[in-house]
């Protein structure tokens, strides 16, 4: 298991292939493209943990760029997704790639960090009908 900030930057030639669990701080400014480095580095990646942390205040995320080729783990290994969602454009567009090409994955647990119970159940419920590469995903939310 590797924990690790998406505020450490890393070169692109690093590469985990023992890797299985992979626990990600969301600090959204870096966000994007740490994930697409890391899951790019990452090719027996099983789980993966994106949250969000008390001294890394939410503020614009940079921009995301969908990666020209899907990242092994996706296509071969990812069973377990877990992540806190605010609901920001762009992080929806990050977890709806990752659930249209995670083919093994199994469960997806999404959190959302909105204060409104309505607000809280649409963003949830609009996540909840996007398209899954796994037939077999479980998708579970919290005010579903």
């Amino acid at each position: 298991m590797l924990t690790i900030c998406s505020q450490t930057m890393l070169d692109e030639g690093f590469v985990f292939n023992q890797l299985e669990h992979l626990d990600l701080c969301l600090c959204p400014s870096l966000f994007p493209g740490q994930l697409v480095r890391l899951l790019k580095a990452s090719p027996k990646l099983k789980r993966l943990d994106i949250f969000l942390t008390d001294h890394h205040s939410p503020r614009v995320m940079d921009e995301w760029n969908q990666p020209s080729t899907v990242p092994e783990c996706l296509l071969s290994s990812l069973q377990s997704l877990w992540s806190e969602y605010t609901g920001e454009p762009k992080e929806r567009e990050i977890v709806v790639y990752i659930l249209k090409h995670a083919v093994h994955l199994e469960t997806a647990r999404i959190k959302s960090s909105s204060e409104s119970a309505v607000q809280k159940f649409e963003m949830l419920k609009e996540l909840s009908r996007s398209s899954r590469a796994s037939t077999t995903c479980e998708f579970v939310g919290d005010g579903l």
